[in-house]
């Protein structure tokens, strides 16, 4: 499942979070003053759920709730990747990245979190007004792109199981350098081809940050306490 699609939410809010970094009672605390109703609105995450926060194991009751869909970002990839490998210096690295939560874990146990995880997509595509869609990866995407063969080339075609084997589909969890281009190298990167507009996280910036038909909107909650969170409708539209 490196790929999902949701219809168009007719009946409530549909809003993107950026990276939450296991600080989920910020955004808990977001949502409140959102209004948000569980029974109508949704909330996509952009990814980098789990690491750095001390409530990353929160992740697994999130994945839980039925309005609350996310991608898989790099710190879900290094959580795979130790319990597939049980190799010491991935483990020890992801320890040094932001996994000392689970350091306590052994293999049994971590082996909870992987079956969710493994199970997140990579990308995500979501009906919205106007007969238009939006999408959702965690780090980036090529400067000339076409959102169709993302979806189909790169992840509907891929194994679940080796996603990274492929660097282009290994960008779209690791790259980082969009974001902090100078503004002649932001007016060379073209709108993603067939998709209304695509949303990002992975790279801690201060405020939301829009280049051509894609937004950055990593806060960087465990340095600032904050998490970005977007009403798609309003974002785009209003």
């Amino acid at each position: 499942m490196n790929y999902q699609f949701f219809k168009q939410n007719s009946e409530g809010r549909d809003f993107i979070c950026g990276d939450v970094h296991g600080y989920f009672n910020i955004l808990e605390m977001q949502l409140k003053k959102q209004a948000f109703n569980p029974a109508i609105d949704r909330v996509f995450s952009v990814g980098d759920l789990i690491d750095r926060g001390r409530g990353s194991a929160d992740v697994l009751e999130w994945l839980e709730k039925p309005w609350f869909h996310a991608i898989q970002g790099n710190h879900e990839r290094m959580l795979i990747k130790v319990v597939e490998t049980k190799s010491k210096e991935l483990r020890q690295q992801w320890n040094n990245w932001g996994g000392i939560w689970a350091r306590s874990l052994d293999y049994t146990a971590l082996q909870v979190f992987y079956d969710k995880i493994i199970n997140m997509p990579a990308a995500i595509e979501v009906e919205i007004a106007h007969g238009q869609s939006v999408g959702l990866v965690h780090a980036e995407l090529p400067d000339q792109c076409d959102w169709l063969e993302v979806k189909t080339m790169l992840l509907e075609a891929s194994d679940k199981n080796n996603i990274e084997d492929n660097p282009a589909i290994s960008d779209l969890f690791w790259k980082r350098a969009q974001p902090f281009f100078d503004d002649i190298k932001k007016q060379q990167v073209e709108p993603v081809k067939n998709i209304f507009h695509v949303f990002h996280g992975h790279t801690p910036i201060k405020a939301y940050t829009s280049i051509a038909n894609r937004t950055f909107l990593d806060l960087g909650s465990y340095k600032t306490g904050l998490i970005g969170l977007i009403d798609i409708q309003d974002f785009l539209f209003n």
